[in-house]
């Protein structure tokens, strides 16, 4: 491998290590000041791992964060995460508990990606898949964790939902607009559902997931045919609500 790509890759690494110190957002100054590199070389470097979802930049402030792809990369060399090992015994106690199927999942650009599921032996199921994707606009899920973002973060997602989203049945929301009515009302009762709107019949309710920061991390889900998730919401909720706070504080979160 030339010289050049070599350091360039140990420019990047630099980087990318600065995040794992205590402070978590950088502007591209403070990057440049760090590591005492040129201008024009940390930024061609923040860049790429901006385009490549290593780092994401807040809109506002224009510093950079984390991004979902170096939190997946992460998750992989952990063994699929410390969350999906934390959350585990917790997800398999709900199923046993409620009986229906349990998810695990992370935001991911404009989806939700599921980390981990226990399967219910029910006769009714749900679709999803380890590894899959789903938008978050039409899940429980990716609702309750789009209710924790910063208002920027929201406003973005709404924008794109406007061009973007597309009914994946006739009870997905669209609509930006009842999207927000939809995360203001999880902010409140700590907890989101979906009717039917990402497949028809099929109830999900899910609580977020905290870590030892208090940023919501994930989302743990319950999902079933909506005759039986009717029957036993207040349940359903009540138990996807203690195992979520259960997870967190395994995670170091102190409400």
């Amino acid at each position: 491998m030339a010289k050049e790509q070599v350091s360039s890759i140990l420019r990047a690494l630099q980087i990318l290590e600065c995040f794992m110190d205590r402070e978590t957002e950088w502007t591209l100054k403070e990057l440049v000041d760090h590591l005492d590199l040129p201008t024009t070389t940390v930024f061609r470097q923040v860049s790429t791992l901006a385009d490549r979802q290593y780092l994401v930049q807040d809109p506002v402030r224009k510093s950079y964060q984390v991004g979902p792809r170096l939190m997946l990369l992460a998750s992989a060399i952990l063994g699929q995460s410390d969350l999906r090992r934390v959350a585990r015994p917790e997800l398999e106690h709900l199923s046993d508990t409620v009986h229906e199927t349990i998810n695990l999942s992370v935001l991911l650009e404009h989806d939700i990606f599921y980390l981990d599921k226990v399967e219910t032996h029910r006769s009714i199921v749900c679709n999803t898949q380890i590894g899959g994707r789903a938008p978050a606009y039409a899940t429980s899920s990716g609702k309750v964790m789009l209710a924790g973002q910063k208002a920027e973060y929201i406003e973005e997602y709404c924008q794109w939902m406007g061009r973007k989203a597309k009914p994946l049945t006739e009870n997905t929301i669209t609509d930006p607009e009842k999207l927000r009515g939809e995360l203001v009302q999880a902010r409140l009762r700590g907890y989101a559902m979906d009717n039917g709107e990402i497949e028809e019949g099929l109830i999900c309710v899910a609580a977020p997931i905290y870590d030892m920061n208090r940023k919501i991390l994930a989302a743990v889900s319950i999902s079933g045919p909506d005759y039986r998730m009717k029957e036993d919401e207040e349940f359903m909720i009540r138990e996807v609500r203690q195992t979520a706070e259960n997870i967190s504080r395994l995670l170091g979160f102190r409400g």
